[in-house]
């Protein structure tokens, strides 16, 4: 099974939003996904309206969804996962200093959380950094946030976050309304995908 995993040592970044978004876009166009909620707050597993309770639950658009409490429960989630025939994990990991072994790290990282990432070790094959609300990064890290992929901030995605419900269908009619974040989010996805599988 293909892991995949948004983090980042700091909280508040978009990890959760960008991870629920990703595991219901690549069921979306081809793969098998599911999600793990690794979070002591399981606000990815309410995203995709699913159980915050530690077990496996069938999610929003029949994603299914394993929740635990931390990551040292990952194996557990990953093996439940399998079990469901999904090929792809997508883990929304709590804030931490060092994830546990991944395929692909997406570290999501905003303005002031810019500063922690010589700080921070993700242990994958692959790495993509996800510069999320660059529009609102200050001069100093502008020249990092073009060495990434830039999301800019969305209000309509965060109005969707705040009513627990994914704004992100990115292949659905009523997310043409997300413009330049839809973009920059499918570009998000095309570097995930070019380290998939490999």
């Amino acid at each position: 099974m293909i892991k995949i995993g948004f983090c980042f040592i700091k909280g508040g970044t978009g990890k959760t939003t960008l991870a629920s978004s990703a595991v219901l876009y690549l069921n979306a166009v081809a793969a098998t996904a599911g999600l793990i909620d690794a979070s002591p707050v399981p606000m990815a597993s309410l995203l995709l309206a699913a159980g915050v309770q530690p077990g496996v639950y069938a999610g929003r658009e029949d994603v299914p969804v394993a929740v635990t409490r931390t990551p040292e429960a990952l194996d557990a989630a990953l093996r439940a996962l399998e079990k469901v025939k999904a090929s792809i994990a997508v883990i929304d990991l709590p804030p931490m200093a060092k994830t546990p072994r991944l395929d692909v790290a997406v570290v999501v990282a905003d303005g002031p959380g810019l500063e922690f990432l010589p700080e921070f070790k993700a242990d994958a094959a692959h790495v993509v950094l996800a510069a999320n609300m660059v529009d609102r990064l200050d001069g100093r890290y502008k020249g990092l946030a073009n060495s990434a992929v830039a999301l800019p901030y969305s209000p309509a995605v965060a109005r969707a976050y705040a009513k627990l419900t994914p704004a992100i269908l990115p292949h659905h009619p009523k997310a043409r309304s997300l413009g330049r974040w839809k973009k920059a989010f499918l570009a998000l996805m095309g570097e995930v995908a070019k380290h998939v599988g490999r």
